[in-house]
């Protein structure tokens, strides 16, 4: 039997200042009318407004949150040995060197930690990096404590990913420790389409368009004929495949998922869901997604935990936390409560 890893603690922060969604509408350059003959993308949304960072930086989000789950923890930074940023898009150093794992590794004093970063799965880094920390804490009998963290912030006027989603800023930290009898990750799987991997993206400098402003040139892309192609038609699919092979690494089946934890993407993307594996919806947490919308790979740590504040996860029930992400990646993870 592999070693169990626990979440000792989770927590998140959400900057205070908030916008509007006719505001966010206002502001960015979006398409009007309908999706199909019952979704309009403006009215049917479901969500009221979103956070924004405004003179924080993104790592400023994770730091809060990292200082959040340590208090929640009441652990000394010393016990950290590993620390791995899984933010989907660094957004204070653009490159591929650099992520605020370093940053967060001084800020705390966990000066014997290793700190890196897992980022390449869109909103399902968060499983990507669970996974990856998994086998290296087990693989290694020196690592007991590992901190999991993101923050981030949306470049101005790109809140909206049409036609998914609006996007919040915010950042989140999960603490995992080996032999912690409380929330047990019984399963984690993943899945990726590589042929999908340029349907959401954010230019390059050799793929930059010369007459572009440079305040967009961090902006998301997006090939809509290609998501609704190919993406579309396989994404309940795939959602099926991570969800089935996490839940045998756990020994167990769908109908033993006691609640479900779903990205705050909109209201007729939670629908879907819903319909597609016939979870009655009082079994999935969806409250989130008026009062902030979509939180990109935080989805996971924010409604999970708001789920457990407000009584909805108990006590020995069996969670099934799962998204999607731009990469084109899927991932699914079994936690007993």
């Amino acid at each position: 039997m592999s070693t169990p890893v626990g979440i000792l603690a989770s927590a998140y922060y959400l900057p205070p200042a908030r916008k509007p969604l006719e505001e966010v509408f206002r502001d960015e350059d979006i398409p009007a009318g309908g999706l199909s003959a019952d979704v309009d993308f403006q009215r049917d949304i479901g969500i009221e407004a979103v956070h924004v960072a405004e003179e924080s930086a993104a790592a400023d989000l994770a730091l809060e949150a990292v200082r959040r789950v340590i208090d929640e923890a009441a652990i000394d930074p010393g016990e950290i040995d590993l620390i791995v940023d899984f933010t989907s898009i660094p957004e204070d150093y653009p490159a591929p060197t650099w992520s605020a794992a370093g940053l967060v590794q001084r800020a705390i004093g966990a000066r014997r930690a290793f700190a890196t970063a897992v980022n390449t799965g869109g909103c399902a880094s968060f499983h990507a990096t669970l996974k990856t920390v998994l086998a290296w804490m087990r693989g290694d009998e020196r690592l007991h404590t590992a901190l999991l963290f993101t923050g981030d912030k949306t470049p101005a006027r790109n809140h909206t990913y049409y036609p998914i989603t609006v996007i919040c800023d915010g950042g989140s930290a999960t603490l995992l420790r080996k032999n912690h009898d409380r929330r047990v990750i019984l399963g984690v799987e993943t899945a990726t389409v590589g042929k999908l991997h340029d349907v959401w993206y954010i230019p390059g400098f050799h793929h930059r368009d010369p007459a572009e402003e440079s305040p967009t040139w961090l902006h998301m892309k997006s090939n809509l004929p290609k998501f609704n192609a190919e993406v579309i038609p396989i994404n309940l699919f795939m959602f099926r495949r991570v969800m089935r092979g996490a839940l045998k690494q756990a020994g167990l089946k769908m109908k033993d998922v006691d609640y479900f934890i779903y990205p705050t993407f909109s209201t007729w993307d939670q629908r879907s869901f819903c319909r597609g594996f016939r979870i009655p919806p009082e079994k999935i947490y969806t409250a989130g997604l008026e009062r902030h919308g979509h939180l990109q790979e935080t989805d996971m740590v924010l409604n999970y935990e708001d789920a457990v504040r407000e009584g909805l996860i108990r006590e020995g029930d069996t969670v099934m936390a799962t998204t999607n992400g731009a990469g084109f990646a899927w991932g699914a993870a079994v936690i007993r409560h």
